[in-house]
């Protein structure tokens, strides 16, 4: 479909940019000059904060009691900015989350607060995906909702999602989660049995779930209403989009209450043979269906026969070679007589009850594994279609092994249109993804290591899954359904002519070729060939008939999904952006810039398309080096510095020699810099592990600063963004160390304690050491630190000490002695224990 998706990654519960305007504190030296709005809100949230910590540091008791009542506040906006920025920017969100140590210490500060702290975790949980088709199918928006031990995630990927899992599949990712959302660094599909099913429902049977189920509802309520600056006035658009997030949320949030999750459920959703489909037509007390939706309408959209018309049968028939198709029931229209007020009644309430009217006048829902209910969208919910990867539904009246399709009924008023989305939800009902495209800028394909930008936008108007039209599914999805098989493409790996068949031939031959991008690699190119064969691709020639003429070419590489539920087109006419010739036509040449690869395409008719593959010698084409920066935002005090490791990578093609490339940072203004190597000489494809440390001055300001990492050859600068946290030192301080953790006697332990004031070493400050023996008993010693802030005790253990585990407690206050950096008379400090076993 032609989607524009902005990120498919999880921007499902998208919200207002202007929400995250709205702080007046000063960003100075702290921001980076190209940073979004919601960047330097966040940015100025975590400064805030900050500022609250540094005063905690060194604050009496009644002054905490008043800087943890003014940090309550930051904390919840805080809290709601980065819930946001992860449903708008995971990446972004990433680089601003505070590190686990700073959060630990947050909440040992300001523990009334500690439960809306950020928290880095990974979690593993059975994942759906429900999509969102916007009408005429130019955009769409998905959500992935992961369910682990009682609990459920709304994940988003800064980079691509992941096309490979099924439906109700398990997936393990890691990330940082604030509230329900997760923000994703990485993420795997996990094997699973079996003992895994364990009767998975989103939120259980026990009667505990709807509670929970409620919880998440009004927390995520809260987080959609766009936070605004009431100094401004509030647009239209700004109050629909609201709306509208508010109401996909709700609609997300009842279709998770109907919808049991179960390990093997895809497999009572096949891709083969006949699908039994259930069509429920509904009237709502305050809207009723267009007066073209009837059932005689459905009937024709879902079940007629190729003539006259085209209708969902008809389209599967033709695009499966006749090995799927679908037959079944039109009842209703039900009048349901419910208070209905929300997108979250159409999966929830609005569901139930019509399941019961079903139910009540005889249809047999058991009967069914494929089921669509058809409603007038008196919401506003906004999309055409919606529907998940999974294949079981649950209700008061039952659990039923089917998937399940939402039609707004605005879009069935005509038989094409009602077809075109039906059968659109019918290929995310049997696990196909969008058909999507990739691009890059000028050119075809970019280099191996970064091809160019994946996108759901659409603009593969040549597939279901990809526009407003009944084009059949790209070979990859045919391959995935089980439709095509190993006979019905070859791979190609040496030169050669090749002739396919039109991908509508039927039965099918050889429709594919699978060509190896360059020698000794993991990209592929799948080439495939349509003509105006049959009711449905044959209606495409009134949109871009230049497809008839050549090569439709789709993308696969180690990052994209090796089961291509998921498409990707080419544009082998990059000058033309708009994406209506994407073919690559008889008698032109495409050259691979970055590989030794070239496709001809030698001549087209009706019966075939015959292309001619090339492997010679490889080019040599400069691409500007990737870098990678990990960690996304350390914490470190005044006067230290914050390490970094990046991964650099040459893209020049194969063709090239090893080139240099020169490493280099700008911000923070006024923080040294040091590379473990200020360059690194690779040959194409090689990657190389540098650290870099940017040193905050002595006295910088509590803050997040924005961090550049910028790594250059003779084609081009890269520069990867992170950010770095400085946060204020403790005015006292004090860590117990010891040799180990077990300790067999007779032996003497050296216990140290170390003193920081101001993050600096104190010395001559009193220490005064606590041992507690496993019976209770005790034993103390003092000491005096020495100039590196250090006092030690140097404890006896016996033959006749008792077996257990031992506590030591280090405590320091007023100081005698004299070096500048001792603590006042006013401050104290007690470390946190340290245990060691005696065997």
């Amino acid at each position: 479909m032609k989607k524009t998706r902005a990120r498919i990654s999880c921007n499902i519960f998208l919200f207002a940019a202007v929400a995250l305007f709205g702080s007046g504190q000063s960003l100075a030296q702290a921001s980076s000059a190209n940073e979004s709005p919601a960047a330097a809100h966040m940015r100025a949230l975590n400064n805030s904060l900050l500022n609250l910590h540094g005063q905690m540091q060194q604050a009496d008791a009644n002054s905490a009691r008043t800087i943890r009542g003014q940090a309550t506040t930051v904390i919840a906006q805080r809290a709601a900015a980065l819930a946001n920025l992860i449903q708008t920017n995971p990446h972004e969100a990433l680089s601003f989350a505070f590190s686990p140590e700073l959060l630990a210490d947050l909440a040992a500060k300001f523990p009334q607060s500690a439960a809306q702290l950020e928290t880095h975790e990974v979690v593993t949980g059975t994942i759906v995906h429900w999509t969102a088709d916007y009408p005429g199918m130019k955009s769409s928006r998905s959500s992935w909702v992961l369910r682990s031990s009682g609990r459920v995630l709304y994940l988003h990927f800064p980079g691509r999602e992941p096309d490979s899992v099924k439906g109700d599949q398990m997936l393990t990712a890691t990330g940082v989660i604030a509230g329900r959302f997760m923000a994703v660094e990485t993420s795997a599909p996990v094997q699973t049995s079996a003992a895994d099913e364990d009767g998975m429902k989103l939120f259980g049977g026990n009667g505990k779930g709807f509670g929970r189920a409620s919880l998440m509802f009004v927390f995520g309520f809260v987080f959609a209403v766009p936070r605004h600056n009431w100094k401004r006035r509030i647009t239209r658009n700004q109050i629909l989009s609201a709306l509208q997030h508010i109401s996909i949320f709700a609609m997300i949030f009842a279709l998770i209450l109907s919808t049991s999750v179960s390990v093997h459920a895809q497999n009572a959703c096949t891709t083969t043979g006949q699908q039994n489909t259930l069509v429920l037509l509904v009237n709502l007390p305050s809207g009723s269906l267009p007066s073209g939706v009837t059932q005689a309408a459905m009937q024709d959209v879902f079940f007629a026969s190729n003539t006259p018309g085209v209708s969902v049968n008809g389209y599967l028939q033709d695009a499966s070679y006749g090995q799927l198709s679908t037959s079944g029931d039109v009842f209703g229209p039900y009048f349901l007589s419910g208070t209905y007020s929300s997108c979250s009644d159409v999966g929830g309430a609005m569901l139930n009850d019509t399941l019961a009217a079903a139910t009540a006048s005889g249809v047999n829902l058991s009967s069914y594994n494929r089921m669509f209910v058809v409603f007038p969208d008196i919401f506003g919910c906004g999309w055409a279609g919606y529907t998940s990867n999974s294949c079981t539904i649950t209700a008061p009246s039952g659990t039923y092994n089917t998937s399940m399709a939402y039609i707004s009924a605005a879009y069935a008023t005509t038989r094409a249109s009602g077809v075109e989305v039906s059968a659109h939800e019918f290929g995310h009902d049997l696990g196909l993804f969008h058909s999507g495209s990739i691009t890059t800028s000028g050119v075809t394909l970019g280099p191996l290591s970064s091809p160019g930008t994946f996108s759901d936008f659409g603009m593969d108007y040549w597939s279901v899954m990809g526009a407003s039209d009944l084009g059949h599914f790209p070979s990859q999805q045919k391959l995935f359904l089980g439709w095509l098989g190993s006979g019905n493409y070859q791979t190609v790996t040496g030169s050669g002519t090749y002739t396919i068949q039109p991908l509508e031939t039927n039965p099918p031959g050889l429709q594919a070729l699978k060509i190896q991008r360059g020698t000794g690699n993991n990209a592929w190119l799948w080439v495939e060939y349509r003509q105006p064969v049959g009711n449905y691709d044959s209606n495409l020639i009134a949109v871009v008939p230049g497809v008839y003429s050549g090569a439709l070419i789709h993308y696969e590489d180690s990052t994209t999904d090796q089961i291509p539920a998921h498409t990707y087109l080419l544009n082998a006419t990059p000058t033309d952006t708009s994406f209506n010739n994407p073919e690559l036509s008889v008698g032109q040449t495409w050259s691979d810039p970055y590989s030794n690869l070239a496709l001809s395409v030698v001549s087209a008719t009706a019966t075939g398309l015959t292309v001619n593959v090339s492997y010679g010698a490889t080019p040599c084409t400069s691409s500007a080096p990737t870098v990678v920066v990990s960690p996304l935002n350390p914490s470190i005090n005044p006067g230290q510095t914050a390490s970094y490791a990046a991964t650099v990578s040459n893209n020049d093609s194969a063709g090239c020699s090893a080139s240099t490339i020169n490493l280099g940072s700008s911000q923070p203004s006024g923080w040294s810099t040091s590379f473990s190597a200020p360059s690194v000489t690779l040959s194409p494809g090689q990657s190389a592990s540098v650290t870099m440390g940017k040193g905050a001055p002595t006295g910088t300001a509590a803050g997040t600063y924005a961090v550049d990492l910028n790594a250059a050859n003779s084609a081009a600068t890269t520069s990867a963004t992170a950010n770095a946290t400085v946060v204020t030192p403790p005015a006292l301080a004090v860590t117990v160390s010891l040799p180990g953790t077990s300790f067999t006697p007779p032996l003497t332990i050296p216990i140290t304690a170390s003193v920081m004031s101001n993050g600096l070493p104190a010395s001559g400050v009193g220490v005064s050491f606590k041992l507690t023996t496993p019976s209770g008993s005790s034993s103390s010693q003092s000491a005096t630190t020495n100039s590196s802030g250090i006092a030690a005790w140097s404890y006896k253990l016996s033959g006749r000490s008792q077996p257990g585990t031992y506590t030591v407690v280090a405590q320091t206050g007023s100081s005698s002695g004299g070096g500048k950096h001792n603590a006042t008379s006013t401050l104290s400090a007690t470390s946190a224990p340290a245990t060691f076993t005696v065997q």
